[in-house]
């Protein structure tokens, strides 16, 4: 454990802002949160990577074992016509239609493409795409059925391992060691994986060498500055102290990114209804929770009520869950 610096603004400028435990798997020890003058909120002291490794136990959810779809058996026919049309993907080397046309449907085919393949990006330049953290490759899976060329980061032994047997390349270890080529991947992806990360900096200074000029990168991070984290202060679901080492918002994120050379394209803001029954449930066990909620409980009914709640928290910017697209200038 040490002290550290603010990472987006470099001082020692910080107070003491909450006291936490490993709510999640009920590992030993507290940790204190500390809250830059700049808004940056994060673990101080830092365990470093080994004393983290006793955080994450086998049953960690990241690290479970999953079944992993290789293939587009389930509707493939659906799948196929709006991967082409409207994520222009070339699947089953067959090339996306032209673009105009295209555009021309995307306000039809948005309807379509939200029962299905949700999880796609569109198809940017060659297709070459890095997923920084992917588990079992089952999300890279999908992306190489649908014409992707995919590569893949994994610290997990067995989880690296799984993918590299289903034929998804992937590099056991961090981002950094792997030392891929400059400027190679039109696209690469941090799926809840930055927040956990001790070296930001270094990561995006690596993820620009590593993207394509106007190559993109897709970072999801939870948000400390949500209206729920206001609600549940140290029960929050996503405060997951200390696997969280650092805790964004959408300014000292896009700070932090433009110090190191990626701008910010695009935030699209998320509220799903398990963070804030979880936050719910740790709020109840600590017997912190707003009388108002106490009748609420997981069920249809309740989710159905969150929904619109949800929806409203996301227009306000307040949402959970931020997902950031970057891009790398030329």
């Amino acid at each position: 454990m040490k002290n550290i610096l603010c990472p987006v603004c470099g001082t020692d400028n910080h107070n003491i802002f909450i006291h936490g435990v490993d709510i999640l798997h009920d590992v030993p020890g507290e940790f204190t949160l500390s809250k830059c003058d700049c808004g940056m909120i994060y673990v101080n002291p830092q365990p470093d990577n080994d004393e983290l490794q006793a955080y994450y136990p086998d049953d960690y959810c990241p690290h479970r074992k999953h079944n992993v779809d290789h293939s587009l058996k389930k509707h493939r026919k659906l799948k196929i016509f709006v991967l082409r049309w409207y994520y222009g993907c070339p699947v089953d080397q067959n090339s996306a239609p032209p673009k105009w046309i295209r555009i021309l449907l995307k306000p039809v085919l948005y309807f379509l493409s939200l029962s299905t393949m949700k999880t796609m990006i569109p198809y940017h330049g060659d297709g070459n795409i890095l997923d920084v953290g992917c588990g079992n490759g089952g999300w890279l899976s999908r992306l190489k059925n649908a014409g992707w060329k995919t590569k893949g980061v994994e610290i997990d032994g067995p989880a690296a391992q799984a993918a590299n047997e289903a034929g998804i390349p992937v590099f056991c270890g961090t981002l950094i060691d792997a030392i891929f080529p400059d400027n190679s991947f039109d696209v690469v992806r941090l799926h809840y994986v930055f927040e956990h990360l001790i070296n930001p900096k270094e990561t995006l200074d690596e993820i620009k060498r590593i993207l394509k000029p106007d190559g993109i990168c897709l970072i999801r991070i939870p948000n400390i500055g949500s209206a729920m984290f206001k609600l549940f202060k140290e029960n929050w679901f996503a405060l997951d102290i200390p696997r969280h080492v650092f805790h964004y918002t959408p300014a000292t994120f896009s700070k932090l990114a433009e110090q190191h050379g990626l701008k910010v394209k695009k935030v699209d803001f998320n509220s799903p209804n398990t963070g804030f029954f979880t936050s719910l449930d740790y709020a109840k066990k600590a017997g912190t929770a707003p009388n108002i909620f106490k009748p609420v409980k997981k069920n249809s009914f309740w989710k159905n009520i969150w929904r619109p709640v949800g929806w409203v928290i996301d227009i306000l910017h307040k949402g959970d869950i931020v997902e950031y697209t970057l891009f790398k200038p030329r």
